[in-house]
C-alpha cells in the first residue's frame, strides 16, 4: 500500500509592514519610489537614510528631523 505524504503547514500570515524603510540595509543605498508622496510624511526613517522619487527625479535625505533634498541639476 503506497500512502501520500501530507504536509501541515497551518496558518500561513503575512508580514505586517509600519514603515516604508528597510532597515536591515547595512550598506549605502538608494531607495526608489515612485512618488514622492510615498515617503516625504514618513518621519520613521533611520538617521541619512538616501530615497529617490521617480516623479520629482532628486535625492532626498533623512538627518532625523526632515527630509533634506538634493536637487540634481
Amino acid at each position: 500500500m503506497f500512502v501520500l505524504p501530507t504536509f501541515n503547514l497551518g496558518v500561513v500570515a503575512s508580514p505586517t509592514f509600519t514603515s516604508v524603510f528597510d532597515d536591515t540595509l547595512t550598506f549605502p543605498t538608494i531607495q526608489v519610489f515612485d512618488n514622492e508622496s510615498e515617503f516625504i510624511d514618513q518621519t520613521d526613517a533611520p538617521d541619512y537614510t538616501i530615497v529617490h522619487a521617480k516623479d520629482t527625479d532628486k535625492l532626498y535625505v533623512w538627518n532625523s528631523n526632515e527630509w533634506v533634498l538634493y536637487n540634481q541639476n
